[in-house]
């Protein structure tokens, strides 16, 4: 009997778990830096980049606070965590087609103003939501040439086919072994089927392919990731380029497109503000507002907690040395920590936004109000 257990259970398990990990492996599609990166890169968003590395459970949030970072709008956590987080636009704001799109998900029409609880229908509503604008965002990576059309789908399904039945197998290998008992035997049916449980956990169901024209901003935002996980300011001094970074406007005025006043709801072209190349070691003011920049996509990689840290520290260096010119500095760090500790983590932020409302906060019932401002 152990001789059978190892030739049609032991082997098959193994292989098939082999080759899950290996699928695991292809789907992540990982790409080394050839150069760390301190800026994110032009013409993308933090929705895009999200899916170009595979964080799609963060890339709602990470967009939310881009709105946050870029002064379009204000997180309002309420006074305990159970509260809902109200979001208020900045007067004067004018958002691009895919902002738009966020707000329409996280405000649409069957979102409530109270905290959203989990297993509740307005939860399941807002993954919906929140599920169409990833896919219409994927489509548009698909349209520009950076990812297939289709997700790769074969293996994982072959392989959780193969699991299946191989635990068929396992478990009348189970019962005869216990009739018989034969413990070694029975111990070996039990390592087989835990390593088969283990090849339908650890392969992946489907995943995107990145095609070729994707590699170098995929490279791009490997190198951020690298800039973002070398907190220590000594080190970021020394990664910093001597030319600087390109640092953009942070005025809600300038955006990529504005609402037209002659069809509700349609977006338009809109001159973007010019950048200006600053040193990011020379001024500290311009070292903070590059490094506030890329906390949208500390929460893409999963650092916001280390990066809200050394924000902190920024700023509180900044109150002390820079008092006469903190005029217009907005610190928005402290607004972004409180929110994602009302909402628990920053996954959560989106299902825990309640009412939408306008510079002078009164609530907005949908995007469609908010065009019509």
């Amino acid at each position: 009997m152990l001789t059978a257990v190892l030739v049609f259970a032991i082997l098959p398990a193994f292989l098939i778990l082999g080759l899950g990990l290996v699928a695991r492996a292809v789907a992540a599609q990982r790409l080394t830096p050839r150069v760390v990166q301190y800026a994110p890169a032009r013409d993308t968003t933090v929705l895009r980049d999200a899916l170009l590395v595979d964080a799609d459970r963060r890339a709602a949030s990470a967009a939310l606070i881009d709105l946050a970072v870029k002064r379009k709008i204000h997180l309002i956590a309420g006074a305990g965590k159970r509260e809902p987080i109200g979001v208020e636009l900045v007067s004067g704001t004018v958002l691009t087609a895919e902002e738009a799109a966020l707000l329409e998900a996280l405000f649409g029409p069957e979102h409530t103003s109270t905290r959203v609880r989990r297993f509740s229908a307005d939860r399941r509503a807002l993954a919906g939501r929140l599920k169409s604008l990833l896919l219409n965002t994927e489509h548009a990576l698909a349209r520009d040439g950076l990812v297939a059309e289709r997700r790769v789908t074969w293996p994982g399904v072959t392989l959780t086919v193969l699991a299946y039945l191989g635990m068929l197998v396992e478990a009348l290998f189970l019962v005869f072994t216990i009739i018989g008992g034969e413990w070694g035997a029975l111990i070996a049916t039990l390592v087989a089927i835990a390593a088969t449980i283990a090849t339908i956990f650890v392969t992946p169901s489907s995943w995107r392919k990145f095609l070729p024209a994707a590699d170098a901003r995929r490279e791009h935002l490997a190198g951020l990731k690298q800039y973002l996980e070398l907190a220590e300011a000594d080190r970021l001094r020394v990664l910093q380029s001597p030319s600087g970074a390109e640092l953009r406007t942070t005025d809600a005025a300038a955006s990529e497109a504005v609402v037209t006043p002659d069809v509700p709801g349609a977006l338009a072209p809109a001159a973007v503000s010019p950048a200006s190349s600053v040193a990011p070691g020379a001024d500290p003011i311009a070292r903070f507002h590059l490094h506030e920049r890329l906390l949208p996509y500390a929460v893409v990689f999963g650092l916001e907690r280390e990066w809200l840290a050394k924000l902190k520290l920024e700023h509180a260096e900044l109150a002390t040395t820079n008092l006469d010119s903190l005029g217009d500095l907005v610190d928005v760090t402290a607004e972004i920590a409180v929110a994602i500790e009302a909402a628990g983590s920053v996954v959560e932020l989106t299902s825990a936004v309640g009412d939408l409302a306008d510079g002078a906060g009164n609530v907005i019932g949908g995007v469609f109000e908010l065009f019509n401002l």
